[in-house]
């Protein structure tokens, strides 16, 4: 299979927004199938100050070349000023397995 598939992270405050985004996602067809883990803690700093936040974290599975349309679909939609939107290339997956993400996003 030549067409890579890939795993898109992102963290939203609410199990409503998270819900919301994965079935946006999933109506458009720009991920095959959207985990969310939560709540998690996230520490970070914003405007120069040490943060602590409850979130919901989205492990969504997308082919590679869809990448640019999921990224601008979440960026558009995310709750958040500055959203993580971060892309992890799949090293290897099984064939059928990769042929059901290609499948469900193209």
């Amino acid at each position: 299979m030549n067409d890579p598939i890939a795993i898109v992270l992102t963290t939203v405050e609410s199990i409503d927004d998270a819900n919301r985004l994965a079935a946006d996602l999933l109506d458009q067809r720009l991920a095959a199938c959207i985990q969310i883990d939560g709540p998690i803690v996230s520490h970070y700093r914003w405007e120069g100050k040490l943060q602590r936040a409850n979130e919901f974290r989205l492990m969504i599975k997308v082919a590679a070349s869809e990448w640019p349309k999921l990224s601008k679909a979440l960026s558009d939609q995310h709750p958040y000023d500055e959203p993580g939107i971060l892309l992890l290339p799949v090293e290897s997956a099984s064939q059928s397995y990769q042929a059901w993400v290609l499948g469900q996003t193209k």
